[in-house]
């Protein structure tokens, strides 16, 4: 499919909406929903990307076959929750490890998160490794750590030197791992995190599979902007390729650029957040019209 870039990009999102059959929104939050900020803790986001969530959501709620939409995200589920801030839609945290929701006009606070069975052997080694490795490393202020239950999140953003920042939480984890006896953590994809989860967990590849196998969508859109989107970027196109539906991989450009992988997995390239936000309130816009037409 050939690549357009906006405004073009834009109108082509939109038009989704004119297809029939269940649509299915998947979006990730860091660098797609959310701009860029040093501080993982401080991520907010796009105000326009909430609004066009919450229009989504509404329209989800009055014709549930016709709209699903989804976060899909390296974060846990109620970390996301508390800032997205929209009921009615699914969270899917931990790449897919986590599952909660809330209802539409509820607190992000009464968010149910289900975790995927099976990896509960992961949960001392993924708490020993977060409190070890800080201690090695020897509690630097750079260092952000986030704890998921079965995985665990070491973010590097913050550091001045990031290349040599992951080198050293890498050569730390090594050495924690001599402590420990054999688990099942093992890396995962990220330009800016060293993330261990369970190795039989995979990652949003799997987690997209998994939503195209249970919604059975007739489109799909998705916009991610780092290496984990790439993979369900592949999903979505493999999907498309075999007939089983329509739609776009969408990759947007975060602050720290986009890696060549995630570009060449992409269909449609948007150059910010704030795209992504115009893009998602323009396949709201459209949706709306729909169900004003009484279509």
């Amino acid at each position: 499919m050939t690549r357009r870039a906006r405004p073009g990009a834009i109108a082509a999102i939109a038009a989704l909406a004119l297809r029939p059959g269940r649509l299915v929104v998947v979006a990730d939050f860091d660098g797609t929903l959310a701009e860029g900020s040093r501080d993982p803790g401080a991520a907010t986001i796009v105000p326009l990307a909430r609004r066009s969530l919450r229009r989504l959501a509404g329209v989800a709620a009055a014709r549930p076959g016709r709209v699903v939409v989804a976060i899909l995200t390296g974060r846990t589920a109620a970390d996301v929750a508390g800032r997205v801030r929209v009921g009615g839609v699914t969270y899917l945290g931990d790449h897919g490890l986590q599952a909660g929701t809330y209802p539409r006009g509820g607190r992000p606070s009464s968010i149910v998160t289900t975790f995927r069975d099976g990896h509960e052997a992961s949960l001392e080694p993924a708490g020993i490794l977060a409190a070890r490795v800080p201690e090695v490393l020897g509690r630097p202020a750079w260092l952000f750590v986030e704890r998921k239950g079965p995985s665990v999140a070491f973010h590097v953003r913050q550091a001045e030197d990031r290349v040599a920042a992951r080198a050293a939480v890498e050569a730390a984890i090594e050495q924690v791992d001599r402590e420990l006896p054999p688990h099942e953590l093992s890396h995962y994809r990220g330009r800016l995190v060293v993330d261990l989860r369970p190795r039989s967990a995979g990652g949003k590849r799997e987690a997209f599979e998994e939503l195209l196998s249970q919604l059975r969508p007739a489109t799909v859109v998705a916009f991610g902007d780092d290496l984990s989107d790439a993979d369900g970027f592949a999903v979505l196109r493999a999907a498309r390729a075999a007939g089983a539906c329509e739609g776009l991989a969408v990759a947007v450009t975060g602050p720290h650029g986009m890696p060549d992988e995630v570009r060449a997995a992409a269909d449609l390239l948007l150059d910010t957040p704030f795209e992504a936000a115009r893009a998602l309130s323009a396949l709201a816009a459209a949706l709306l019209r729909e169900n004003a037409a009484g279509r």
